[in-house]
């Protein structure tokens, strides 16, 4: 390639968007006086075929290197001039966009301004072309296997999906159980089966595939590298008892530790080895480390030796393509006091509330409290949700409503003559959760709906709510056998720790930010890291399982590939001007910079394939030692001084 630049200059008619006021021949005799311009033209669609020919031809006519062409907006057809010039024989990246569409011609209503303006954007641009350079975008191999963090429906859901297109996954799950808060579900209504029996019918399919390993009661230890090739460190906690079990239940009779049961959301308690829940995969009891004393009396007792004490945490290494995060949600725990949440066992939340009418539950459906059936229930919705409280969160958390009047429902069943309240800001029952809402009020249901948070009285046995019905502007004086606090989801309780080790930010709620909210939901703004289910925040299991189905389909656009290219005009480091300050490392959205040592010295580095090209880091490195290909101070000067004539 001469070293001397030879730039064409194209300009476009865009029919009449430019055309129309812009004067494109005045333009075009403008850009062919401007230095290293060796021909300029128009057309009228210059991104029509025969106008990327016009570009193609002129390459080797005129034996350009380097093109402009002013037209519409770079995120239109950019790409489309790049692969134009690349016909021609040029390095893709040896060619400039103006945007005269958008920028004049659109924002103008007088001829001869639009007009000089573009003579200003394409001064500038053909001065920045001249100092142009050829890149190379980075290319790395790929590791066929895929990470899922999160054992929940939506970690299943991407499991399954990528072990069906082939590939080897890697399902990590923190608890010693797959399933998640699904699996205690009495009902998926729109299913019409149960949350277990959905588990189930999941995991029957997960063991019989070769290529899915779970690991259950695991962390992710450290994650390194990059989209395409990641290590992944996963620490293996010990669950002490090992596939021997045959569920005998001779050591939980034994074991003289009792913790509150948190699969039963803490209505009642279970000993320190246990069963998670009925059918909870893998079929083997786990030990609590925290609550165990290791005091041997389960060891005594197994009939097949499958309880081993001594059992130590190790670690494996994996390396995979891609990894999606699916670990879900927490219910909002109130604090003690909160709504007289603690201060009685007739205050309960929604969780405990499904538990204990589910048939499988701790009183087999039947709902009793302290031994009686209540008659007097008050649902107080938006608990934790919609800023109710103090230490609740802003967002709606969607599925509540929809719970809470199917429990309405069910109670009315099982006890016709109860009297229920239902204390709302909304009611908010979408999609195809309707008519639960109308179900309500044709058996009585009835709605308050109020604007400053009700207040729970709890004085022994005697539960009273007061609450302003902003409806009929009056107090309301409500008694009560049994007041439910309707709970919305949370962060998980361990997202920051997970976060430290993956690396993707959190919106302001604490889930976790996608790289954008309605085009590309299921991916972090990290590439090759995917998110699946309530990670990013609340949502119904149906609309996890979706979620978890499409992140599977976005990690497959990664593992299918041999080789992934990264972004061409990333931030690059002049070792000799950095000092190290960090600041840039701080900046980066992408988590693209790191620290390395030359010849004694710290100073930064970028990895190619994590970098997006944002130039962020650019703009903040106070030595200039942080540059971006095809955005350089050199070129972007260029730019500014062209402009001042």
């Amino acid at each position: 390639m001469p070293d001397e630049p030879r730039i064409g200059v194209y300009v476009c008619h865009c029919g009449t968007n430019i055309a129309g006021l812009i004067d494109v021949k005045e333009v075009v005799r403008y850009a062919s006086t401007l230095p290293n311009v060796v021909i300029a033209r128009e057309y009228i669609f210059m991104c029509s075929e025969p106008g990327q020919e016009l570009i193609v031809n002129d390459i080797k006519e005129y034996n350009l290197n380097r093109v402009v062409v002013a037209a519409c907006s770079p995120s239109l057809h950019e790409v489309t001039f790049r692969n134009a010039v690349m016909r021609g024989g040029l390095n893709p990246y040896l060619f400039e966009m103006v945007n005269i569409r958008e920028h004049s011609s659109w924002v103008h209503i007088d001829r001869r301004e639009a007009t000089e303006k573009a003579k200003d954007l394409i001064r500038m641009a053909v001065a920045k072309a001249a100092l142009l350079e050829p890149l190379e975008e980075a290319r790395v191999s790929v590791a066929k296997n895929a990470l899922v963090i999160g054992g929940g429906a939506a970690g299943i859901r991407s499991a399954l999906d990528l072990a069906r297109a082939g590939f080897n996954v890697y399902l990590v799950e923190r608890k010693p159980t797959l399933g998640g808060h699904t699996a205690r579900i009495p009902l998926i209504r729109y299913l019409g089966i149960r949350g277990d029996e959905l588990v189930k019918s999941a995991i029957n399919e997960l063991v019989k595939i070769p290529n899915i390993k779970a690991y259950v009661n695991s962390e992710i230890d450290s994650v390194e590298g990059s989209a395409g090739n990641f290590k992944v460190k996963i620490r293996i906690k010990p669950r002490l008892v090992n596939s021997k079990c045959t569920l005998c239940g001779e050591c939980v009779k034994v074991c003289p530790i009792e913790v509150p049961n948190e699969y039963e959301y803490g209505i009642v308690k279970r000993k320190a080895i246990y069963i998670p829940f009925e059918g909870a995969y893998p079929p083997i009891y786990a030990i609590d480390l925290e609550a165990c004393t290791k005091c041997g009396e389960c060891v005594k007792v197994c009939p097949v030796g499958a309880i081993d004490l001594s059992e130590q945490e190790r670690i494996e290494e994996v390396e995979v393509g891609a990894i999606i995060l699916a670990t879900g949600y927490d219910p909002y725990d109130p604090e003690k006091g909160e709504l007289g949440y603690g201060l009685s066992n007739k205050v309960i939340t929604l969780f405990q509330l499904h538990r204990l009418l589910d048939e499988r539950g701790v009183t087999k459906g039947r709902l009793v409290v302290n031994g009686s059936v209540p008659r007097r229930i008050a649902f107080i919705s938006c608990i934790g949700s919609l800023r109710t409280t103090p230490r609740s969160y802003k967002f709606c958390s969607r599925m509540c409503c929809s719970a809470m009047l199917s429990a309405a429902i069910k109670i009315l069943e099982q006890i016709p003559d109860a009297s229920i309240y239902v204390l709302h800001k909304d009611i908010r029952t979408y999609g195809y959760d309707e008519d639960i809402y109308w179900a309500a009020l044709e058996k009585g249901v009835r709605f308050v709906r109020y604007k400053e948070t009700p207040e729970v009285e709890v004085q022994g046995e005697d539960i009273r709510v007061y609450v302003r019905d902003i409806t009929i502007n009056e107090y309301l004086e409500i008694p009560s056998d049994l007041v439910v606090l309707v709970v919305g989801m949370a962060p998980g309780k361990y997202m920051r720790q997970i976060l430290d080790v993956i690396k993707v930010s959190c919106g302001e709620e604490g889930f976790v930010n996608e790289a954008h909210l309605k085009l590309r939901p299921v991916e972090a703004p990290s590439r090759g890291i995917f998110l699946a289910g309530a990670v990013t925040g609340p949502k119904s299991v149906i609309e996890s399982i979706i979620h978890g189905s499409a992140a599977a389909s976005r990690a497959l656009s990664i593992i299918s590939k041999d080789l992934i290219t990264g972004e061409a005009q990333i931030a690059t480091v002049n070792e000799d001007l950095c000092s190290g300050c960090r600041i840039c490392i701080g900046m980066c959205p992408y988590n693209a910079i790191s620290l390395k040592q030359v010849n004694g010295r710290t100073i930064a580095s970028v990895n190619p394939l994590l970098c997006a090209a944002c130039g962020t880091c650019a703009a903040a490195c106070p030595s200039g030692a942080m540059q971006q290909r095809g955005f350089k101070d050199v070129q972007l000067i260029a730019q500014v001084r062209a402009f001042r004539g």
